[in-house]
Protein backbone atom coordinates (compact mmCIF):
# COMPACT_ATOMS: atom_id res chain seq x y z
CA UNK A 1 0.00 0.00 0.00
CA UNK A 2 3.00 2.26 0.44
CA UNK A 3 2.10 5.59 1.98
CA UNK A 4 -1.46 5.50 0.68
CA UNK A 5 -3.92 6.33 3.44
CA UNK A 6 -7.66 5.79 3.54
CA UNK A 7 -9.48 9.11 3.58
CA UNK A 8 -12.23 9.82 6.11
CA UNK A 9 -14.85 12.55 6.44
CA UNK A 10 -16.56 13.01 9.81
CA UNK A 11 -20.01 14.61 10.10
CA UNK A 12 -20.69 15.70 13.68
CA UNK A 13 -22.13 18.99 14.95
CA UNK A 14 -20.55 18.71 18.42
CA UNK A 15 -16.97 19.90 17.98
CA UNK A 16 -15.54 18.05 20.98
CA UNK A 17 -17.17 14.77 19.96
CA UNK A 18 -15.99 15.21 16.38
CA UNK A 19 -12.44 15.81 17.61
CA UNK A 20 -12.55 12.72 19.84
CA UNK A 21 -13.81 10.54 16.98
CA UNK A 22 -11.15 11.87 14.64
CA UNK A 23 -8.38 11.31 17.19
CA UNK A 24 -9.66 7.81 17.97
CA UNK A 25 -9.68 6.79 14.31
CA UNK A 26 -6.14 7.96 13.56
CA UNK A 27 -4.80 6.61 16.87
CA UNK A 28 -6.36 3.18 16.46
CA UNK A 29 -5.31 2.85 12.82
CA UNK A 30 -2.71 5.23 11.36
CA UNK A 31 -3.61 4.07 7.83
CA UNK A 32 -6.61 6.41 8.02
CA UNK A 33 -6.46 10.15 7.43
CA UNK A 34 -9.17 12.62 8.42
CA UNK A 35 -9.58 14.90 5.40
CA UNK A 36 -12.55 16.96 6.61
CA UNK A 37 -14.80 17.43 9.65
CA UNK A 38 -18.27 18.78 8.82
CA UNK A 39 -20.61 20.38 11.33
CA UNK A 40 -23.81 19.47 9.46
CA UNK A 41 -25.08 16.94 6.96
CA UNK A 42 -25.21 19.30 3.99
CA UNK A 43 -21.59 20.34 4.47
CA UNK A 44 -20.62 16.68 4.79
CA UNK A 45 -22.46 15.81 1.58
CA UNK A 46 -20.84 18.62 -0.40
CA UNK A 47 -17.36 17.77 0.88
CA UNK A 48 -17.93 14.09 0.06
CA UNK A 49 -18.79 14.98 -3.55
CA UNK A 50 -15.62 17.07 -3.86
CA UNK A 51 -13.13 14.95 -1.91
CA UNK A 52 -14.40 11.42 -2.70
CA UNK A 53 -13.36 9.86 0.63
CA UNK A 54 -13.13 6.14 1.32
CA UNK A 55 -15.33 6.37 4.43
CA UNK A 56 -17.82 8.80 5.98
CA UNK A 57 -18.59 8.61 9.71
CA UNK A 58 -21.78 10.49 10.50
CA UNK A 59 -23.81 11.41 13.54
CA UNK A 60 -27.50 10.59 13.06
CA UNK A 61 -28.95 13.84 14.47
CA UNK A 62 -27.51 16.96 12.81
CA UNK A 63 -28.69 20.37 11.64
CA UNK A 64 -29.55 21.15 7.99
CA UNK A 65 -29.41 17.48 6.95
CA UNK A 66 -29.61 14.46 9.29
CA UNK A 67 -27.31 11.46 9.08
CA UNK A 68 -29.82 9.08 7.46
CA UNK A 69 -30.51 11.56 4.66
CA UNK A 70 -26.79 12.11 4.26
CA UNK A 71 -25.90 8.44 3.84
CA UNK A 72 -28.89 7.94 1.53
CA UNK A 73 -27.70 10.74 -0.77
CA UNK A 74 -24.12 9.47 -0.66
CA UNK A 75 -25.32 5.99 -1.56
CA UNK A 76 -27.27 7.37 -4.51
CA UNK A 77 -24.37 9.36 -5.94
CA UNK A 78 -21.24 7.60 -4.66
CA UNK A 79 -22.17 3.99 -3.80
CA UNK A 80 -18.51 2.98 -3.39
CA UNK A 81 -18.08 5.32 -0.40
CA UNK A 82 -18.58 3.42 2.84
CA UNK A 83 -20.76 5.07 5.47
CA UNK A 84 -20.90 4.48 9.22
CA UNK A 85 -23.52 5.94 11.57
CA UNK A 86 -22.46 6.99 15.05
CA UNK A 87 -25.46 7.62 17.29
CA UNK A 88 -26.43 8.29 20.85
CA UNK A 89 -29.73 6.47 20.23
CA UNK A 90 -29.89 2.73 20.87
CA UNK A 91 -32.95 2.49 18.63
CA UNK A 92 -33.67 -0.59 16.52
CA UNK A 93 -35.72 1.35 13.97
CA UNK A 94 -32.95 3.90 13.44
CA UNK A 95 -30.41 1.11 13.12
CA UNK A 96 -32.62 -0.70 10.61
CA UNK A 97 -33.07 2.48 8.58
CA UNK A 98 -29.31 3.04 8.53
CA UNK A 99 -28.65 -0.49 7.31
CA UNK A 100 -31.38 -0.15 4.67
CA UNK A 101 -29.47 2.88 3.39
CA UNK A 102 -26.44 0.56 3.17
CA UNK A 103 -24.50 1.94 6.12
CA UNK A 104 -21.90 -0.70 6.90
CA UNK A 105 -22.22 -0.29 10.67
CA UNK A 106 -24.08 1.53 13.45
CA UNK A 107 -21.93 2.51 16.43
CA UNK A 108 -23.27 3.83 19.71
CA UNK A 109 -21.85 6.80 21.63
CA UNK A 110 -19.60 6.78 23.49
CA UNK A 111 -17.81 4.76 20.85
CA UNK A 112 -16.32 1.50 22.06
CA UNK A 113 -12.65 1.54 21.04
CA UNK A 114 -12.45 -2.23 20.47
CA UNK A 115 -15.49 -2.12 18.17
CA UNK A 116 -14.10 0.87 16.28
CA UNK A 117 -10.68 -0.73 15.86
CA UNK A 118 -12.21 -3.95 14.49
CA UNK A 119 -14.41 -1.95 12.12
CA UNK A 120 -11.43 0.05 10.83
CA UNK A 121 -9.51 -3.17 10.23
CA UNK A 122 -12.46 -4.71 8.39
CA UNK A 123 -12.88 -1.66 6.16
CA UNK A 124 -9.14 -1.59 5.46
CA UNK A 125 -9.14 -5.24 4.39
CA UNK A 126 -12.14 -4.69 2.14
CA UNK A 127 -10.64 -1.60 0.49
CA UNK A 128 -7.35 -3.40 -0.11
CA UNK A 129 -9.20 -6.36 -1.61
CA UNK A 130 -11.09 -4.07 -3.98
CA UNK A 131 -7.85 -2.39 -5.02
CA UNK A 132 -6.33 -5.77 -5.78
CA UNK A 133 -9.24 -6.48 -8.08
CA UNK A 134 -8.89 -3.09 -9.75
CA UNK A 135 -5.15 -3.47 -10.12
CA UNK A 136 -5.11 -7.20 -10.80
CA UNK A 137 -1.94 -7.84 -8.85
CA UNK A 138 -2.63 -11.02 -6.90
CA UNK A 139 -1.70 -14.45 -8.24
CA UNK A 140 -2.32 -16.56 -5.14
CA UNK A 141 -5.54 -18.51 -5.70
CA UNK A 142 -6.82 -18.33 -2.11
CA UNK A 143 -6.10 -14.61 -1.99
CA UNK A 144 -7.88 -14.22 -5.31
CA UNK A 145 -11.00 -15.96 -4.00
CA UNK A 146 -11.03 -13.87 -0.83
CA UNK A 147 -10.68 -10.66 -2.85
CA UNK A 148 -13.59 -11.60 -5.10
CA UNK A 149 -15.65 -12.67 -2.09
CA UNK A 150 -15.20 -9.25 -0.46
CA UNK A 151 -15.76 -7.45 -3.75
CA UNK A 152 -19.10 -9.24 -4.24
CA UNK A 153 -20.27 -8.36 -0.73
CA UNK A 154 -19.71 -4.66 -1.35
CA UNK A 155 -20.81 -4.42 -4.97
CA UNK A 156 -23.71 -6.90 -5.06
CA UNK A 157 -26.17 -4.06 -5.64
CA UNK A 158 -24.56 -3.10 -8.95
CA UNK A 159 -23.64 -4.93 -12.16
CA UNK A 160 -20.70 -7.32 -11.75
CA UNK A 161 -18.91 -8.64 -14.83
CA UNK A 162 -16.82 -11.68 -13.87
CA UNK A 163 -15.18 -11.81 -17.29
CA UNK A 164 -13.88 -8.27 -16.74
CA UNK A 165 -12.64 -9.17 -13.25
CA UNK A 166 -10.87 -12.26 -14.63
CA UNK A 167 -9.29 -10.15 -17.34
CA UNK A 168 -7.94 -7.68 -14.79
CA UNK A 169 -6.10 -10.54 -13.09
CA UNK A 170 -4.86 -11.89 -16.39
CA UNK A 171 -6.95 -15.06 -16.14
CA UNK A 172 -9.73 -16.52 -18.23
CA UNK A 173 -13.22 -16.51 -16.77
CA UNK A 174 -13.19 -20.32 -16.86
CA UNK A 175 -10.05 -20.39 -14.68
CA UNK A 176 -11.48 -17.86 -12.23
CA UNK A 177 -14.68 -19.93 -11.95
CA UNK A 178 -12.68 -23.12 -11.39
CA UNK A 179 -10.54 -21.60 -8.63
CA UNK A 180 -13.49 -19.93 -6.92
CA UNK A 181 -15.53 -23.14 -6.96
CA UNK A 182 -12.62 -25.10 -5.50
CA UNK A 183 -12.65 -22.96 -2.34
CA UNK A 184 -16.29 -21.85 -2.12
CA UNK A 185 -17.96 -24.98 -3.62
CA UNK A 186 -20.13 -22.79 -5.87
CA UNK A 187 -19.42 -20.70 -8.95
CA UNK A 188 -18.93 -16.93 -8.57
CA UNK A 189 -22.25 -16.31 -10.34
CA UNK A 190 -24.11 -18.65 -7.98
CA UNK A 191 -22.40 -17.13 -4.96
CA UNK A 192 -23.42 -13.66 -6.12
CA UNK A 193 -27.01 -14.76 -6.62
CA UNK A 194 -27.21 -16.41 -3.19
CA UNK A 195 -25.65 -13.40 -1.49
CA UNK A 196 -28.11 -11.03 -3.17
CA UNK A 197 -31.00 -13.27 -2.11
CA UNK A 198 -29.73 -13.39 1.50
CA UNK A 199 -29.81 -9.58 1.63
CA UNK A 200 -33.26 -9.57 0.00
CA UNK A 201 -34.60 -11.95 2.64
CA UNK A 202 -33.56 -9.53 5.38
CA UNK A 203 -35.22 -6.61 3.57
CA UNK A 204 -38.41 -8.60 3.02
CA UNK A 205 -38.69 -9.32 6.74
CA UNK A 206 -37.54 -5.96 8.10
CA UNK A 207 -39.01 -3.38 5.71
CA UNK A 208 -42.13 -2.44 3.79
CA UNK A 209 -40.25 -1.90 0.54
CA UNK A 210 -41.98 -3.20 -2.56
CA UNK A 211 -40.66 -6.26 -4.41
CA UNK A 212 -39.50 -3.95 -7.20
CA UNK A 213 -37.63 -1.71 -4.75
CA UNK A 214 -35.95 -4.68 -3.08
CA UNK A 215 -35.02 -6.17 -6.45
CA UNK A 216 -33.34 -2.89 -7.37
CA UNK A 217 -31.53 -2.59 -4.03
CA UNK A 218 -29.95 -6.04 -4.33
CA UNK A 219 -28.80 -5.66 -7.92
CA UNK A 220 -31.49 -7.27 -10.09
CA UNK A 221 -32.50 -5.56 -13.32
CA UNK A 222 -36.21 -6.27 -12.93
CA UNK A 223 -38.62 -7.80 -10.38
CA UNK A 224 -39.39 -10.79 -12.62
CA UNK A 225 -35.75 -11.88 -12.72
CA UNK A 226 -35.51 -11.25 -8.99
CA UNK A 227 -38.59 -13.36 -8.20
CA UNK A 228 -37.36 -16.19 -10.41
CA UNK A 229 -33.91 -16.15 -8.77
CA UNK A 230 -35.44 -15.89 -5.29
CA UNK A 231 -37.59 -18.98 -5.89
CA UNK A 232 -34.58 -20.83 -7.30
CA UNK A 233 -32.59 -20.21 -4.11
CA UNK A 234 -35.29 -20.19 -1.41
CA UNK A 235 -37.92 -22.47 -2.92
CA UNK A 236 -40.75 -19.96 -2.70
CA UNK A 237 -41.59 -16.53 -4.08
CA UNK A 238 -40.65 -13.28 -2.31
CA UNK A 239 -44.32 -12.65 -1.48
CA UNK A 240 -44.72 -16.12 0.02
CA UNK A 241 -41.57 -15.62 2.07
CA UNK A 242 -42.75 -12.22 3.32
CA UNK A 243 -46.04 -13.67 4.58
CA UNK A 244 -44.03 -15.35 7.37
CA UNK A 245 -43.57 -11.91 9.03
Amino acid sequence: MGNRKFSVIIAEDEKLIAKNIANSITRLNPNYEIVHVASNGQEAYESTQKMLPDVVFSDIKMPVMDGLTLISKINDTLPKVRTVIISGYDDFNLMRCALQQRAIDYLLKPVNYDELEKLLQRIEHELLAERKILLGRTTDSEDLVESINIYIKHNYNSFIDFSEIADRFGFTQAYLTKVFKKYMEVTPARYLKEYRISVAKKLLMSSNLSIKEIADQVGFEDPFHFSKSFKDVVGESPNQYRKQK
